[in-house]
């Protein structure tokens, strides 16, 4: 597993913190990771049914990135007897992220790309460093956004903007995100900081039981999971062709290590 989630709550104010195993690389998802992060959904949803927690944060402990989405070793992986497996993991992951029964924040530090800017999407809110890039860049390597990607990005950007967004594969700066609608809050390390506090504080304040309510009528899961269906059907099309197997390889080539 090259990263890992630990999650802490204080004073009702949890995080999930994704901590890459090398400090010069960024935090990425692969099977391990996914699972892990699902246990401690179980345990979050546990806390917020006990009242010990009330809103969550998801961040990383790398102020370069974010997440990165999937990992080389995942991403070499992938074909067509494997991906469907792959997209329905993180489908499932996120989507129970998506209802825990807490407000949730994506605070995006860094690069937010490809799966990695899924999981932000998947949190209520993204608030973000005015250092932060987002994109969904799945088309460079010849995917299609598998977790979600192409179903809550236009409910977010409007559907224009998530083509342009989808079509060509760019990241946005934090300031163009946030005209975009992309995220919902960005600045400096200070001003960002006040904004989760001053957030979890207004949560806080507010009725747990309301905060329940918004989140399941605010919900669509009839349309997240026809988006599950299709983006399923997509990725296995996407991972057969010769066009994305030669992307996939030209960028394996690019990333492999020297030896240590």
């Amino acid at each position: 597993m090259s990263t890992t989630i630990t999650f802490s709550i204080a004073a009702g104010v949890g995080t999930f913190l994704l901590r890459p195993e090398k400090e010069s690389r960024p935090p990425t998802l692969d099977h391990p990771t996914l699972d892990q992060l699902d246990a401690l959904i179980a345990e979050a949803e546990a806390a917020a049914a006990a009242g010990r927690l009330r809103v969550l944060f998801v961040a990383s402990a790398s102020a370069r990135s974010f997440c990165a989405g999937a990992n080389v070793e995942a991403l070499a992986d992938l074909g067509p007897a494997t991906i469907e497996r792959w997209i329905r993991h993180g489908h499932a992951v996120f989507a129970r992220l998506e209802d825990l029964g807490v407000p949730t924040v994506a605070r995006v530090e860094g690069f937010a790309l490809g799966g990695g800017l899924e999981l932000a999407l998947a949190c209520d809110l993204i608030f973000a460093a005015d250092t932060a890039q987002l994109g969904p860049t799945e088309a460079r390597l010849g995917f299609v956004a598998g977790w979600g990607g192409s179903w809550r990005l236009p409910r977010r950007v409007g559907l224009a903007r998530a083509k342009e967004l989808l079509f060509s594969g760019r990241a946005v700066a934090a300031g163009e995100a946030q005209r975009l609608g992309l995220v919902d809050f960005f600045g400096a390390d200070a001003a960002l900081a006040a904004r989760c506090e001053r957030f979890a504080a207004d949560v806080m304040a507010g009725s747990a039981v309301s905060h329940h309510g918004h989140k399941r009528l605010l919900a669509d899961a009839a349309g997240r999971a026809a988006a599950a269906d299709a983006e399923a059907a997509a990725s296995v099309e996407c991972v057969a062709s010769a066009d994305t197997q030669a992307r996939v390889q030209a960028f394996l080539s690019r990333r492999k290590s020297p030896p240590s």
